[in-house]
């Protein structure tokens, strides 16, 4: 059976211009919006239409309030040219307000960020309430009228170029200028808007191995106790070629802290630009069959499960090795929007990086990761305001003064509210949209393979990936229990019962599937000698 609607409609949202350079402002930014949310721009006061919003350039008098519809909701912003001629990068202190209308996670915080504009003041009218102020003044107001809402911003649109992306408007070190705009389309389509999945979060390490039981500054036993105590997950990105040895006490170590500690696949040999490289087909099917081969001698050898997530050596990855992951029984990559983007310019889908929860690449699911330095709080805000999972990453040299980074960035991250930390199978796993529809659940799969809690009274599920295509199937199971199959937009009758977790998969077409008994590369002696100082290396610093 099909869903009564498994796209909802778009709301229709008109741009007035006042002032500004050109009829349709920041055209790049919107229609890169429209591609993210369910809204549609439409440029002019003279356009008739069912409106669920309007926005306004204008400037930042409370004068302007008055031309406000009161019929709809409204956002005004300062024309381009307001600022053009001095507009710098500069940081500045925001202080958001305790209120209801100020989103979380940012709600009640100061926080630094950087903006590009001069003097973002707001003359405030004597009914409008301040949703964030700096050291000049307002910078965000919203001032109710009956059940409408008219936001106002002080600062311009960020400039957004035909070769920018969502990440390079909406980040850890930019995102002030964006966030009044996101927050008031998400309120215009709120009765229509899917909700995020919880809030999750876990620390990647990159390159330690089970030969021992410390890696340069590396401690495992003492990770998994802080890990323990505070409550937080760290995942180790091993490289499949170091599998030909495990210390047993390691791997027991693993074993018994397997909620706070585990293991992820690191590329193959870790060679430089390894899964970024234009090989052939064959190729391609032979470096991921040997990294599987290793990796499976690695669990036998320790009695542990590697979570089938690629953590692509250095961030370097193609779409085309991304596109062949699925059919290796890979859930998952594990790659920073900016590394996305740095090695695979051009692509249409690079300018939606950093919204979604993970981005859908050759129908293989990216989760984001970031660095442990820069921004660290506010990328993490940013990540759990758009739903996205929070995922540090490191090196053995970031354990070099101890655990207390570690630990205080989890607490910050668990001050966000109730935090899943898990291991990158199951923050893969989370990674999806729902939205309830009576008794239905709508689902957005953002990934291969997904298990979502389902509320007590839901009768249905029904499935809308993103990257849907003709001829897709997912299975629906609930534990042991097969409930039944469905493409995209149809309905699954899920048992009535208390709440439960069911676990959505697609199924990979007969195609998709590379042939057994085909050919692994052969181990080069150069790249093991390189792969072996450079572990050296890294113990030797200590």
């Amino acid at each position: 059976m099909s869903c009564r609607s498994h796209r909802y409609p778009e709301s229709m949202c008109r741009i007035a211009f006042a002032g500004a350079a050109s009829p349709w402002p920041h055209e790049e930014l919107f229609r890169t919006m429209q591609r993210l949310i369910p809204v549609r721009f439409v440029a002019g006061f003279g356009a008739k239409g069912e409106w669920g919003g309007e926005i306004r350039f204008a400037n930042r008098s409370s004068a302007d309030l008055a031309a406000a519809t009161e019929t709809i909701c409204s956002f005004s912003v300062p024309p381009v040219d307001d600022a053009a001629d001095a507009r710098r990068d500069r940081r500045i202190d925001v202080v958001f307000a305790d209120d209801a209308e100020v989103p979380l996670p940012f709600r009640g915080r100061t926080v630094a960020t950087r903006v590009t504009a001069c003097e973002p003041l707001l003359a405030l009218g004597a009914d409008e309430s301040v949703l964030a102020t700096c050291q000049q003044g307002p910078v965000w107001s919203m001032r109710r009228a009956g059940r409408v809402k008219h936001f106002r911003s002080g600062l311009p649109l960020p400039s957004f170029t035909p070769t920018d992306n969502f990440n390079d408007v909406f980040n850890g070190e930019h995102f002030l200028e964006l966030l009044p705009l996101l927050h008031f389309l998400r309120e215009i389509g709120e009765h229509r808007a899917y909700q995020h999945a919880p809030l999750r979060a876990a620390y990647i390490i990159d390159d330690p191995n089970l030969h021992w039981p410390r890696y340069g500054f590396v401690d495992y036993a003492r990770i998994a106790l802080h890990a323990q105590r505070e409550n937080y997950h760290v995942c180790f990105a091993t490289i499949p070629i170091d599998s030909w040895f495990t210390h047993a006490g390691t791997a027991r170590l693993f074993r018994q802290n397997s909620r706070w500690l585990s293991l992820s696949v690191h590329g193959n040999n870790h060679a430089k630009n390894e899964l970024a490289r234009a090989y052939t087909q064959s190729d391609r099917e032979a470096l991921f069959r040997q990294a599987i081969h290793r990796i499976e001698s690695l669990e036998r050898k320790a009695g542990l499960h590697v979570c089938r997530v690629m953590v692509p050596p250095h961030g370097a990855c193609s779409s085309q090795m991304l596109g062949d992951l699925p059919k290796f029984g890979f859930e998952a990559a594990c790659v920073s929007p900016g590394s996305l983007n740095a090695h695979n310019q051009g692509e249409a889908w690079t300018r939606t990086l950093g919204y979604f929860p993970a981005e859908v690449i050759n129908g293989c699911a990216v989760l984001p990761r970031s660095g442990l330095r820069g921004s660290v709080e506010n990328t993490l805000l940013v990540a759990a305001y758009l739903g996205r999972p929070m995922i540090l990453m490191g090196h053995h040299g970031d354990f070099r003064n101890g655990m207390e980074a570690f630990d205080g960035l989890a607490g910050f991250i668990h001050g966000l509210g109730r935090v899943s930390w898990t291991n990158l199978t199951e923050l893969s796993r989370a990674n999806y949209l729902w939205r309830a529809d009576g008794s239905t659940v709508d689902v957005r799969p953002f990934g291969g393979t997904i298990a979502i809690p389902l509320r007590t009274g839901t009768t249905d599920v029904c499935i809308d990936p993103p990257d849907a295509e003709d001829g897709d199937v997912w299975q629906v199971r609930s534990g042991d229990s097969i409930l039944g199959t469905a493409a995209p937009g149809d309905r699954v009758p899920v048992a009535a019962g208390p709440e439960r977790r069911i676990v959505l998969k697609r199924i990979l077409r007969a195609t998709d599937i590379p042939p057994k008994g085909a050919r692994l590369r052969r181990v080069g002696a150069r790249l093991v000698l390189r792969r072996l100082l450079t572990e050296t290396r890294d113990r030797m610093r200590i």
